[in-house]
């Protein structure tokens, strides 16, 4: 497995497939680079780094695969995806035991507190057992195997020399900005379906992958993109926060409606009830936040102004450059 690499991503677009190529490289040295720190059982900030590298990796491949050579890179995709789906099992554990820890001190009944408490211990138990099933995924041995799948169908896309069609970096970057603007603006009216649980979803991950795409720009240099970027991430973060409480809403309904060996009793069950009214009142909250900066993308027309964006004149002969360090 790589050590370390430094990939050079030319400003001025003299070969954009090489352009690409270096990109590619340089994200997936970033999802290696995470390894060390998720498989750190003393914190859970790396499970979900390493996920979220994989996630803009994958963006990254999906995006140029739209205007360029999809099928060498077709199976590496598969493979992050399906290690990305067992981190995902292990982060899905802290999440939900991050967001009960908030709610001990707020509640003001001690058998509530016990039953949240008692929530936590189960979550923290099923962590385990998911994290036992993402190990095997993250020994080197299988890293260096998906680092050398992943190498030889780049390997494989370069020899075609035509892994996207685009004569320069510019016009491929504003064709995939353009194409995620239209996918946001396709599923936007979920806006105004408040409890149609799945479109918002859908448009809270076409937002994330529109800015992704965004960074990458911005990333080399196009800093008039950072405030569309930030824009961007506050709707991410209120449709996040609308996803997660229905999330839990539907579990906590199932476990409050099971019957019989599965039904909860006391203190849990109290704590159930609880939560669900917490749960309710913030998700409101979160999607009333995401309907007025709606709003204010209307009135701005951000997304039209966006789909419209050009970048700067680069400087002559400017380099931007994308290194990342990676430990085995």
């Amino acid at each position: 497995m790589a050590k370390a690499s430094q990939t050079l991503a030319p400003g001025d677009s003299h070969d954009p497939q090489k352009w690409l190529a270096g990109v590619l490289r340089t994200y997936f040295a970033e999802v290696l680079a995470k390894r060390e720190d998720a498989l750190d059982s003393n914190q859970i900030e790396g499970v979900h780094k390493m996920r979220v590298a994989i996630r803009r990796l994958r963006s990254l491949i999906r995006d140029f695969a739209e205007i360029g050579d999809k099928y060498p890179l077709k199976t590496p995709r598969k493979d992050l995806k399906r290690l990305a789906d067992v981190l995902g099992a292990v982060r899905d554990k802290d999440v939900a035991i991050e967001a009960l820890e908030k709610f001990i001190p707020k509640a003001k009944k001690e058998s509530v507190r016990e039953g949240v408490e008692f929530m936590i211990r189960r979550f923290r138990e099923s962590r385990g057992r998911a994290f036992k099933i993402a190990e095997p995924r993250l020994t080197i041995e299988a890293l260096s195997a998906l680092e050398e799948s992943f190498e030889t169908a780049l390997t494989t896309s370069l020899a075609r020399r035509s892994l996207f069609n685009p004569s320069n970096i510019d016009a491929a970057n504003r064709e995939i900005i353009a194409n995620r603007v239209e996918d946001f603006l396709g599923l936007a009216d979920a806006l105004y379906d408040p409890f149609k649980i799945e479109p918002l979803h859908q448009l809270r991950i076409a937002g994330k992958h529109l800015r992704y795409a965004i960074e990458l720009l911005s990333a080399d240099g196009n800093d008039g993109l950072k405030d569309y970027a930030i824009s961007i991430a506050k709707m991410q973060t209120h449709l996040g926060d609308v996803h997660d409480c229905d999330e839990w809403i539907a579990q906590l309904k199932q476990d409050l409606k099971a019957k019989k060996r599965k039904a909860l009793k006391g203190q849990e069950r109290e704590a159930a009830v609880w939560l669900l009214s917490r749960f309710t009142r913030r998700r409101d909250r979160a999607y009333r936040s995401a309907l007025e900066l709606w709003g204010e993308w209307e009135r701005s027309a951000l997304l039209d102004r966006l789909k419209k964006w050009e970048p700067s004149p680069p400087a002559d002969d400017q380099e931007e450059l994308l290194s990342t360090q990676i430990s085995s």
